[in-house]
């Protein structure tokens, strides 16, 4: 039964840990709200109103194992895949991949978005985590959903994995840009220096 309670139980802390807690801390700390996706037909806005439903397929997987457990054939479990040693390799993976993330949260501070902000010039950060990765935190997800896979293995919970990491890297490619635009030589100077992922 803990097998299958847990990733229930930290998935739910994960939500609350990457995303609401450090949203939380950059209202009170600015004033401003960090979620920045709006409702156009962009396509960043578009990365925004995907993004949140195909990760959370993870959340129903996790769930309907523990509730509805005879329902887990539905999402094509990959059978061959489930053994010991890949679980324990994706319960250290989510584990690193989540304290990566906050450290990598704590580095950015106020700087924290959850999309692009056009209205605000926020600092370049280079140090820490990101004199290692331009993308630590979207890095750290994708390693989270690719350890969520090795102890969830099925067909939904890899086009999690596979649709998320197309959808970040979508979405690195246009904070890119903006960040070109915004801070120009200094940061292709870090583009230079530092790899995109690791």
């Amino acid at each position: 039964m803990f097998e299958k309670i847990y990733p229930v139980a930290f998935i739910i802390l994960y939500f609350v840990i990457v995303f609401i807690v450090p949203s939380v801390r950059v209202k009170r700390k600015t004033g401003i709200n960090p979620y920045v996706f709006k409702k156009s037909a962009s396509a960043h806005d578009y990365l925004g109103k995907v993004s949140a439903p195909i990760t959370s397929l993870i959340l129903i997987v996790a769930l309907c194992n523990l509730v509805f457990p005879a329902s887990y054939r539905y999402f094509a479990p990959f059978t061959w895949l489930e053994f010991n040693l890949l679980k324990f390799a994706g319960l250290f993976l989510i584990h690193i991949s989540l304290l990566w993330i906050v450290i990598a949260q704590f580095q950015m501070s106020s700087s924290w978005r959850i999309g692009i902000d056009q209205s605000a010039i926020t600092e370049l950060k280079t140090g820490g985590l990101f004199s290692v990765s331009r993308n630590p935190v979207f890095l750290g997800m994708i390693i989270t959903l690719t350890g969520i896979f090795f102890i969830l293995p099925n067909a939904i919970t890899l086009l999690t994995v596979v649709s998320s990491t197309l959808l970040f890297q979508v979405q690195v490619r246009l904070e890119e840009e903006y960040l070109s635009k915004v801070h120009g030589t200094s940061y292709r100077d870090y583009c230079s220096d530092v790899n995109r992922w690791l």
